[in-house]
């Protein structure tokens, strides 16, 4: 919920995703090309063999530390969950006119899908939209986030490396904030700017609404009947709170072991949350049809003078790498949005030292190697962002991982230049170089980034299920 090399390698590495701006292939002349019907264009078999690794989107690689990340009873909990807003702790700031949810100091009032909003078809959030009514650019849970909403569709494909390799790092967020998908999702009830709960709020929430959905989907670990005491199980607390830290060992290992199984549930959600068969890949199938004369010339820029595919590539038009594109973050733009972030490097104490880790007690394969080469002594350089994903792109806007750009355009403009000068940023040396694209290149380069949006998610998987 919180919430990239070379010229164009990682055009929109860094586009955090936020709102809608009604991109659509009709728009901006998309259709210039109809009088050009019979000109028709050709790729070489060099060029077909770069496309075709960028599609079809396969099924989701494994996940071998959460042993129920296809548990079909554990993705049912999840999606209940997604929707519950009793799991939020107190609302801290913003005002009604912002999108607060709640008045300050009021609990229960944000679930994930508040934020992830079922209602724009990607589960983004439509309040952060730099072109909507309030046009904040960064997220607002509890309190301000300093980047912005990210689309949850497709992220069980941000696999860095072989999708087939158990040891293949599963990084989340636009600063790798995590190393598996459950890590990241049992971080957010607890996350102060977001849900700014706690893990004994959420065993509670669980015990009293989700007993029967828990037990069936975790049956190895059935829930302590101890949880009807609130002297032994305090209502709310977590780490550094008496509440939780004067508990008994192993009562905050139940808890623990809650809060886990919980990411866990999540995950088995978010893996149905895919979206395929994008005209794209109707394209790439043998539907020539399928995309424009415009999308098609666009597409050979992506792979040839924009060379976007240097680190937007694979069939989630992403590395899953990290690198520095040279962002200055505009606060005038993006008022909650933080200049001084260092990306990958600020998370690595954090995830080497958490028992939340692959490695960690709660995983189900901590024999993964995933964290090899990336625990200290290892140094990591600051400035370092994750390559978003270009799938849904054109209708998940603003970009940038702070929300500064409304439109694509804008997008393309900064890679077309070559990103900001050296000092406004941190980090580098930068990994992009100006482009040189015409107005004609720019316009084709969008219109084949508006054929990578895929089919909707079936109305039952977005339903609001939650349990009262």
């Amino acid at each position: 919920m919180r919430h990239v090399m070379f010229s164009c390698q990682i055009f929109l590495a860094a586009a955090a995703v936020a709102a809608f701006q009604g991109c659509t292939a009709a728009d901006d002349g998309a259709d210039e090309n109809i009088g050009e019907a019979t000109q028709a264009i050709n790729f070489s078999n060099a060029e077909w063999n770069v496309i075709s690794k960028l599609s079809p989107l396969p099924s989701p690689p494994k996940d071998t530390t959460n042993k129920y990340a296809d548990s079909n009873k554990a993705a049912t909990l999840g999606h209940k969950l997604f929707f519950d807003k009793r799991i939020a702790g107190p609302i801290q700031a913003g005002t009604p006119e912002e999108g607060q949810l709640g008045a300050i100091g009021e609990t229960e009032k944000i679930a994930c899908s508040d934020c992830h909003q079922p209602a724009t078809k990607w589960l983004f959030d439509e309040r952060s939209n730099n072109g909507g009514p309030i046009p904040n650019a960064t997220a607002l849970g509890s309190a301000w986030m300093t980047r912005n909403v990210s689309s949850i569709v497709n992220t069980v494909f941000y696999v860095q490396g072989n999708p087939n390799s158990k040891n293949t790092p599963h990084w989340r967020e636009n600063d790798g904030f995590s190393d598996s998908e459950w890590f990241d999702a049992q971080s957010e009830p607890e996350g102060p700017p977001v849900q700014n709960g706690s893990r004994l709020q959420l065993a509670h929430l669980i015990f009293d609404h989700y007993h029967a959905e828990y037990a069936a989907a975790f049956p190895d670990w059935p829930l302590d009947p101890g949880l009807s005491n609130t002297s032994r199980f305090p209502p709310t607390g977590l780490p550094g709170q008496p509440s939780f830290d004067n508990m008994a060992p192993g009562d905050k290992e139940i808890i623990n072991r809650i809060l886990a199984n919980y990411g866990k549930a999540m995950e088995a959600y978010l893996r149905k949350l895919v979206s395929k068969n994008a005209p794209f890949d109707k394209f790439v199938a043998g539907h020539d049809g399928a995309i424009s004369n415009s999308a098609k010339r666009g597409l050979k820029l992506f792979i040839g003078k924009a060379n976007c595919v240097g680190c937007h590539n694979g069939p989630l038009f992403s590395d899953d790498d990290f690198h520095v594109i040279g962002l200055s973050i505009d606060t005038s733009v993006s008022p909650h949005a933080d200049p001084n972030e260092i990306g990958k490097s600020f998370n690595q104490g954090f995830i080497c030292g958490s028992p939340f880790n692959v490695n960690g007690p709660y995983s189900d394969d901590p024999n993964t190697h995933r964290l090899d080469g990336y625990c200290p002594p290892a140094v990591i350089p600051d400035g370092l962002w994750r390559t978003k994903g270009l799938r849904q792109i054109a209708e998940t806007g603003p970009y940038m991982r702070d929300g500064q750009f409304a439109t694509l355009d804008d997008v393309i403009d900064f890679y077309d230049h070559g990103g900001d000068a050296p000092g406004t940023f941190i980090g580098g040396p930068k990994e992009i170089s100006a482009l040189g694209l015409t107005h004609d290149e720019k316009k084709d380069l969008k219109h084949f980034l508006q054929t990578l949006t895929g089919e909707e998610l079936p109305a039952g998987l977005i339903a609001d299920t939650h349990n009262p």
